[in-house]
């Protein structure tokens, strides 16, 4: 399986593909949600990423620089750059320890702000997932390509679950994730109808986003994800009830 990471900063996307997919690719703009945002490397745009605790964020750890790109400073909220909410200057940035870009295990990195969020924050699933939550009904959001070939605006769609293996819960269906939806959370219906992540955008199987996006599981790196303290899991309803307003829409 040839794995291309969703990195916008990193990655072009194919002209061409814009008049293969129908219309995250097959999603819809959307405002919902405003604990999920993007980061920024200076002015450049980069990775989706999400609240999981007021002054902590949640993405890739692919998505954290290169030998090209720097560290990304900002952590901004909004529908896109034109509607920005708030910018939050990043403190620190955490990859899993055991991150393996090679085969983009433990593709998962925590990033604490350098004040607080005044965002509602998402919900970190804790249950362990298994074979039986395939067909599960989930949703997805991000700042990544859509089906035009633009991106940097928040858009949403809902999906179900392909499979799940080893690390990964699999989406192998429109809607489906492209370039500059990396690190953006795969969120089901939690017990108290708020949306609880449990992936991580990582990558896809097909150049031009027609084939299956990867989300690296967050319950087989919680102990590492809870070891920042604060940190907002499902049914602690730390959430407030107009985060959850639409969810099922």
């Amino acid at each position: 399986m040839h794995a291309l990471t969703l990195a916008a900063a990193l990655l072009a996307h194919p002209a061409s593909a814009a008049d293969q997919m129908p219309t995250i690719i097959g999603g819809e703009l959307s405002e919902r949600w405003p604990g999920v945002g993007a980061l920024l490397h200076g002015e450049r745009f980069g990775c989706t990423a999400f609240l999981v605790a007021p002054d902590m964020v949640m993405t890739a750890a692919h998505c954290i620089g290169s030998a090209t790109i720097p560290p990304p400073d900002v952590f901004f909220t909004g529908p896109d750059l034109g509607h920005v909410l708030n910018r939050y200057p990043i403190a620190s940035i955490t990859p899993h320890p055991d991150y393996d870009p090679s085969t983009a295990r433990y593709d998962l990195a925590m990033i604490r702000l350098a004040t607080p969020a005044s965002e509602p924050v998402v919900e970190v699933a804790t249950t362990p997932l298994s074979e039986a939550d395939g067909g599960r009904p989930v949703w997805m959001v991000g700042y990544g390509l859509d089906e035009n070939d633009e991106s940097q605006r928040k858009r949403i769609g809902s999906t179900v679950i392909g499979g799940v293996i080893t690390d990964n819960v699999i989406i192998d269906a429109l809607p489906q994730a492209c370039y500059g939806d990396s690190g953006s959370p795969l969120l089901r219906i939690g017990a108290d109808g708020q949306p609880v992540a449990i992936g991580v955008a990582s990558y896809i199987d097909d150049a031009f986003c027609e084939g299956s996006t990867y989300y690296q599981r967050i319950d087989r790196a919680l102990p590492f994800v809870l070891g920042f303290g604060n940190i907002c899991v499902e049914d602690s309803r730390c959430s407030d009830a107009l985060f959850a307003s639409g969810f099922d829409d």
